[in-house]
């Protein structure tokens, strides 16, 4: 079967509805007449993705400014393409950058079935009919902001990274490198320890994530004394930490002392971000989405379909081939990238006031980081 070409065109209304965005073509067909923006959608791109950038190339509008909701589809067989139509409201005043075509906002009142005046066989006026009348939803809380999630990975750092309800994962090789591609955010967490311990009588939230998790309490790893944390060697760090709180150091607390350690030093030197990357332990902040304990492992087929399904609740079904390709392409687990997933759905909860940490009243560490853990509220649903 044939693939048919597509396009897209693109319905901008203003924030009352009265007036619709359009451009003034300077290109045959229908040259000189007002036609809606919009353009090819290119092989292999998604519909979503080519219409908002479409209407970024053509206008300076972001989806940060309108959020585009899909209204129906035009399917032309003689002509072989479909013409998909999107529909949103401008959420905010905004300049417009003009392309190619002049842009220009023409009232609701408009004459579209005049085809001296306006493109497309008077299919604009249907179209306007039918977008007045969908019920253009609100943007709910993973569409409204700039979210970070974090985990740690071989080499570096995959980040997910929830751009107004758009999905991206990317990996970095340091924190600095991540903070300097984005050094604005509505909420940044990462699966790392924050604040280091001196002396044992200095309380983590890791006892209390590892009560709440139950038979899942082994995922969450010891985290080593400050001492430990600068010491050259393994063997250096496992006896600073016998001395500074009476244990020694498993493989997987040594394994994760490097990123602690880049993490602690950013943070140090960085006291503008203090308070603002925060720490959360991602089979918590499962547990707590799904309302009850995740048994299999996410590293088992059952474990990561399951988690997959929470997070559709919130973010819609995303297949597992996505996470496998992603992680295939940026040379990542995909387990690592389900983590920073579920961080940056995490980070939207708690931009909205739907976290709590962990312990309630925590400490701080020599170095006047607080020693806490953020995750969903109970019933934050």
């Amino acid at each position: 079967m044939k693939i048919m070409k597509a396009y897209n065109c693109i319905v901008v209304l203003n924030k009352d509805k009265s007036e619709a965005l359009f451009c003034i073509r300077k290109k045959d067909p229908y040259k000189g007449r007002y036609n809606f923006v919009g353009g090819k959608v290119e092989p292999g791109e998604e519909s979503e993705a080519a219409a908002y950038r479409e209407l970024e190339e053509e206008t300076g509008l972001t989806r940060r400014q309108i959020r585009l909701y899909r209204l129906m589809d035009i399917r032309y067989y003689q002509q072989e393409f479909i013409l998909e139509i999107y529909v949103g409201i401008l959420e905010e005043d905004a300049e417009l950058h003009e392309e190619n075509n002049p842009l220009i906002w023409l009232p609701l009142t408009e004459d579209f079935t005049d085809k001296d005046r306006f493109a497309g066989e008077q299919n604009i006026a249907h179209i306007i009919n039918v977008a007045l009348q969908y019920p253009i939803p609100n943007r709910n809380y993973i569409q409204d902001g700039f979210y970070i999630g974090v985990d740690g990975c071989r080499n570096g750092w995959v980040a997910a990274v929830l751009d107004y309800g758009n999905l991206r994962l990317e990996r970095y090789e340091s924190i600095d490198a991540l903070i300097h591609r984005y050094p604005d955010f509505n909420a940044f967490l990462i699966d790392m320890a924050i604040g280091l311990r001196d002396h044992a009588g200095q309380i983590r939230p890791d006892q209390a994530a590892r009560e709440e998790l139950g038979r899942k309490a082994s995922s969450v790893f010891p985290v080593p004394s400050r001492s430990a944390v600068y010491a050259e060697t393994e063997e250096e760090q496992k006896k600073e930490n016998k001395r500074i709180l009476g244990k020694s150091l498993a493989k997987q607390s040594l394994a994760i002392i490097p990123k602690i350690k880049e993490l602690d030093l950013f943070l140090v030197s960085h006291p503008e971000y203090q308070g603002r990357i925060l720490e959360r332990h991602p089979e918590l902040s499962f547990t707590r989405m799904k309302g009850s304990e995740v048994i299999c492992r996410k590293k088992e087929y059952a474990g990561f379909t399951e988690r997959e399904w929470i997070l559709s609740e919130y973010l819609g079904r995303k297949s597992l081939s996505y996470f496998y390709d992603e992680a295939k392409t940026l040379q990542c687990k995909p387990d690592d990238m389900m983590d920073a997933v579920c961080l940056a759905v995490t980070g939207a909860l708690y931009a909205h006031g739907l976290c709590e940490t962990i312990p309630l009243d925590p400490e701080r560490d020599a170095h006047g980081l607080e020693m806490k853990m953020t995750i969903p509220k109970k019933n934050h649903k």
